[in-house]
């Protein structure tokens, strides 16, 4: 295998920082009666089940390039589920809700079996993925604004975090391929670990702003404050 162990430690946490998010916000979404929230934590499974592919690809010495594909388009998916179920929470009071989100998805999901057909390289995924995450994350914010019951904003700034750890990524790359000479990212460990340590921050901001939305919870007697108590 190409990483320490150290490195092994970063990537293992990032992945149960987001597995404990997702279990947080469906709890909180339980907690003040928002299916919606629910929803959301559903949609977080499809980037759980590519950052659990990265790490069978990183055991198999970055060797099986079908792994690393397959995790592509899980975060693919996973960025127009974020989208779709922040659209939901938006949206939730009008009727035609939930064919807004169903198009939005069948557009997503269509746009990217165009590009696999077009290249057959997974690959060609990423900038629909990273366009759909961007508006997912425009969306949050007026999401947040309006009913800022719903998010945290420590887990918004988590979200938006991840924007600096794939601009981290992006540039140690070049620099290990380009400027080291070498392989790929996973051949310069401390880069790689460098790069990874931002996800690892960002996911942990993105669970602890939930984690303390449920203590504040359980401190006031299940009703959060603000101008109409929620959860009681």
């Amino acid at each position: 295998m190409l990483m320490s162990i150290p490195t092994w430690i970063i990537h293992l946490l990032t992945v149960s920082e987001w597995l404990t998010a997702l279990l947080l916000i469906h709890r909180y979404g339980v907690r003040i009666a928002r299916p919606g929230l629910r929803l959301f934590a559903v949609a977080m499974l499809p980037h759980l089940v590519g950052g659990l592919l990265v790490l069978a690809f990183h055991a198999s010495g970055d060797r099986v390039d079908g792994l690393l594909d397959t995790a592509r388009l899980f975060t693919f998916l996973g960025s127009w589920s974020l989208l779709a179920a922040t659209l939901w929470l938006l949206l939730r009071a009008r009727s035609k809700a939930v064919w807004v989100v169903a198009g939005l998805m069948a557009a997503g999901v269509g746009w990217g079996v165009s590009r696999l057909l077009g290249k057959a390289d997974a690959a060609a995924l990423l900038p629909g993925a990273s366009l759909a995450y961007l508006a997912f994350l425009v969306l949050l914010l007026v999401l947040q604004r309006r009913e800022p019951v719903l998010f945290s904003p420590v887990t918004v700034v988590g979200f938006w975090l991840l924007l600096v750890f794939v601009a981290g990524t992006i540039a140690a790359t070049v620099f290990a391929t380009e400027r080291l000479g070498l392989p790929s990212l996973s051949h310069a460990d401390l880069l790689h670990r460098g790069s990874e340590l931002l996800l690892t921050v960002s996911n942990l901001l993105i669970a602890l702003g939930v984690y303390r939305r449920l203590s504040t919870l359980d401190a006031s007697d299940g009703c959060l404050p603000g101008p109409r108590e929620v959860g009681c």
